[in-house]
């Protein structure tokens, strides 16, 4: 009976960790968006070279975030679509611990110290659990290094200077099947990985190594 458990939960498992965005799969834990901010915010960071998402050099990396849509992922579950979109998948509070809403809705579900949800979509859902690599040595010091890198990836960090990783990761949660994505409507525009002017906060002409 012990064994036929441990299979059955082998499997179960399995299971999450295959349906479950790759960066939970590593293991690595989360710190939330305030550790980031020490850094990245305009008290910290040189932002002469960051280009934001009208064009505009020394854009705040942190603010042009938090007025991006993805930042109200958590609030929009209850907006009237949401509303409408949990009602069809039979969730009656798509807010609520473990609701499966917020495997997208809100960065870290299910994974190592998940960020407070109503932080929505933060940092740590494009560019990976940051426990490991937040300390600067290991991340703010890559430049444009390959060993760096990979150095920095192995602990967590997802490599969004590749478009097919970047992709990769995007499309965990922007998919049209709406088995898996019980909230998406039909006049949403396709995605298109490429489409990142709206949250463009990053130094211009980075270079994939």
């Amino acid at each position: 009976m012990k064994r036929r458990s441990v299979w059955l939960m082998a499997i179960a498992f399995g299971f999450t960790i295959a349906s479950a965005p790759a960066a939970h799969a590593q293991g690595h834990a989360y710190v939330g968006e305030s550790k980031c901010e020490d850094c990245h915010d305009a008290k910290h960071e040189a932002l002469t070279d960051i280009v934001g998402p009208n064009g505009q050099t020394g854009a705040n990396p942190v603010s042009v975030w938090n007025k991006d849509p993805h930042h109200d992922a958590f609030n929009n579950l209850t907006n009237d679509w949401g509303k409408q979109a949990s009602a069809k998948a039979k969730v009656s509070d798509p807010q609520a611990d473990g609701s499966m809403c917020l495997k997208c809705h809100a960065t870290g579900t299910g994974g190592s110290n998940p960020p407070d949800p109503s932080e929505g979509v933060s940092c740590e859902a494009c560019h990976g659990p940051a426990a490991d690599w937040v300390a600067r040595d290991k991340h703010g010091e890559i430049g444009n290094d390959p060993a760096k890198m990979s150095a920095a990836v192995a602990l967590g960090l997802i490599d969004v200077r590749k478009m097919d990783v970047r992709e990769a990761n995007c499309r965990n949660c922007h998919v049209k099947d709406v088995s898996k994505r019980p909230c998406y409507n039909p006049k949403e525009k396709p995605f298109d990985v490429k489409n990142d002017t709206k949250f463009r906060h990053w130094r211009n002409n980075i270079p994939p190594i």
